[in-house]
């Protein structure tokens, strides 16, 4: 695959992309769903995937009705992930070797997420990838959220990239709208949900795991002028 512009910077999404949490939150609101008294299902929490928690808020509360324990169910969510994170976070299929690949090459990587900012800190610390991102752009940081593209285009700007320069990796479709209305190049490695055939169109690919991202940008260094190179 070739590339329609040189990858100067390469943004990030977080939870379902670079970490494999997509399963654990939608386990936690399960949960919490049941130590409130309500069943949050599966399917609803498909749809809040790649979605800012103030939109997930309003999308409860529209589902289950103004009288609904809303803060209760948060921190009964958030003490559920606190106690499945404990011993670390997990990482999707060939995150690390990407990340260490691409900070070889001397290209400046962001994150773009949906999460606030301690708990990607967090998360990120734990499994030891924040030292390597020059920014971190999180929900507390933008004033519109994914599907909006600010969260990208902050992330390029603070690196310093146009965006249609920058790689940006998603796993979910709301994370895809927003990475491709910032103009940036867009692959996509699906977590639990799978794009559309419109979705689809919006990227350069659709890709198992970030592993097969990694094989792409070799393919490419090895027969284009290469990535660090570029970037410089």
């Amino acid at each position: 695959m070739v590339f329609p512009h040189a990858v100067e910077a390469v943004l990030f999404d977080m939870d379902g992309t670079l970490l494999d949490t997509e399963r654990l939150y939608v386990d936690a609101w399960i949960a919490a769903g049941r130590a409130v008294g309500h069943e949050i299902t599966e399917a609803f929490c498909h749809r809040m995937i790649g979605k800012p928690m103030q939109d997930c808020e309003t999308m409860m509360i529209e589902r289950f009705g103004a009288d609904f324990p809303l803060d209760a169910c948060i921190e009964a969510c958030g003490a559920y992930v606190a106690r499945a994170s404990r011993s670390g976070v997990p990482l999707k299929e060939g995150a690390r070797e990407l990340v260490d690949y691409l900070t070889a090459m001397n290209i400046p990587l962001a994150i773009a997420t949906s999460s606030r900012r301690p708990t990607a800190e967090h998360h990120l610390s734990r499994c030891g990838l924040l030292s390597h991102f020059s920014a971190l752009v999180t929900r507390d940081d933008v004033q519109r959220g994914k599907p909006h593209p600010e969260s990208y285009l902050r992330a390029a700007r603070a690196l310093g990239k146009e965006p249609w320069r920058c790689l940006a990796l998603e796993d979910s479709p709301t994370g895809l709208r927003s990475a491709a209305a910032s103009g940036a190049m867009t692959i996509m490695a699906p977590d639990v949900l799978q794009p559309s055939a419109e979705e689809r169109a919006l990227c350069l690919a659709v890709v198992a795991s970030l592993r097969d991202v990694l094989e792409m940008l070799r393919a490419h260094a090895r027969t284009q002028q290469p990535l660090g190179a570029i970037a410089r």
